[in-house]
């Protein structure tokens, strides 16, 4: 008799939604997968899994694909995601740009759109030009809107109370307590979900990249400040109040500047990518490297610097070190106190600078991990790139919708 797949005891005991959640995923992880094989891996009896199995099959949302070889008897029929016929939209808020991606049930893009930044824009009007991007990217494609899961918006912030998002200093009397969700649905008719942006990069990289189920891992997200997504067993943790992974708010120099939130010397004050840009913008020296004036757009600095660092240029390779450098102690931290084996680095902050990033960070952690002998640590770059968090976007509808075991995890 077979053992039990290590996914079995968290089917037990769950709810008719859970388990055809959880048996979705297992069709998601493995690509194609028959149904003997769904009920050996997920330890349901072959009636069950026939029941689930027809249920996602008149839905639209699972398709028969082929079949498997002959083990002596009747070849089994395969099963896989339906990629042709419902899809999902992922959408960034951020400061430079808004992309706009429309991806299958597993998590592939099939186009986007871009707008420009959120900027210093009020929130009504840049939904207005995101809703209108949306219409035509559907046009162009020949997509009806009643073929989309439902939109997820990606953005940074804070996430308060299940009542919305909480005011700081960043956003104050604007975008975190804008009822975003509400008003995009209005505009567009689709359901609309929220994410933080760290979190949706870290689920498009455990949906789009054939993740385990049980697999533990986290993917750093940089944009114009630092964020953290952690995924255990499929679920984002989240903590007590949903703002988990703000490791851009660990202590990083504690004679350094005051942050934002009130705390001084953290992390994002002398390693995010806004920290950067402000560091150009007061130095006539790093202007200078980087063809910037202090008037220049944050992301047009960002690049310049990108190019000026990669080009071996002493002032910003110095300024790229320092930063690189803190990142890294950060997340040794990360590794040491979760035991992760698995970390990605995904967003826009790593667009230009990501190998040299990641090289960084790995050689820190070969030499300093607690449990560097006990077990390899993988420093990669995320799957989705600079746009991680609009496929994210477009992930956690999916996840949300179909695998609603995962939901709302508080671990």
């Amino acid at each position: 008799m077979p053992a039990k797949s290590p996914t079995s005891p968290r089917l037990k005991g769950r709810s008719s939604a859970e388990t055809r959640g959880a048996v979705l995923d297992l069709i998601r992880s493995e690509g194609e997968i028959s149904r003997t094989d769904l009920a050996r891996r997920s330890a349901l009896t072959e009636k069950t899994i026939s029941v689930i199995v027809k249920s996602l099959l008149d839905a639209g949302v699972v398709v028969e694909s082929g079949f498997a070889k002959s083990t002596g008897g009747k070849r089994p029929v395969l099963l896989r995601l339906n990629d042709k016929e419902l899809y999902a939209i992922g959408i960034t808020l951020d400061i430079s740009r808004c992309v706009i991606v429309l991806c299958a049930l597993d998590g592939a893009e099939l186009a986007r759109s871009e707008v420009r930044g959120i900027g210093l824009d009020r929130p009504a009007s840049v939904l207005k030009r995101i809703a209108g991007a949306v219409q035509r990217l559907l046009a162009r494609r020949h997509v009806g809107t009643d073929a989309i899961v439902g939109i997820g918006v990606a953005s940074g912030g804070r996430r308060g109370s299940p009542l919305g998002w909480q005011v700081d200093a960043a956003f104050a009397d604007c975008w975190e307590p804008y009822p975003t969700e509400q008003e995009l649905e209005r505009l567009t008719g689709l359901t609309v979900l929220r994410e933080n942006d760290a979190n949706c990069a870290a689920l498009g990289e455990y949906w789009t990249t054939e993740s385990r189920p049980a697999r533990a891992f986290a993917t750093i997200y940089m944009a114009h400040g630092i964020g953290c997504g952690i995924v255990v067993a499929g679920s984002i943790y989240r903590g007590s109040s949903g703002n988990a992974g703000e490791i851009g708010h660990t202590l990083a120099d504690p004679a350094g500047a005051i942050c934002w939130c009130g705390r001084r010397g953290c992390l994002d004050t002398v390693a995010s990518p806004r920290a950067i840009a402000e560091q150009i913008r007061s130095d006539p020296d790093l202007r200078a490297a980087c063809r910037v004036t202090p008037e220049s757009e944050f992301g047009e600095i960002y690049r310049r610097f990108g190019e000026s660092a990669r080009a071996g240029d002493e002032p910003t390779r110095a300024l790229f070190l320092t930063a690189a450098h803190h990142l890294a102690g950060a997340v040794g931290n990360l590794v040491n106190t979760l035991d992760l084996d698995l970390v990605s680095l995904a967003g826009p902050g790593f667009a230009e600078l990501g190998e040299n990033y990641r090289q960084l960070i790995h050689d820190r952690l070969a030499e300093t991990a607690f449990m560097r002998d006990v077990h390899p640590i993988t420093v990669r770059l995320g799957a989705g790139g600079a746009d991680a968090a609009a496929l994210g976007a477009a992930s956690v509808v999916l996840h949300r919708q179909l695998t609603p075991h995962h939901s709302g995890s508080q671990l």
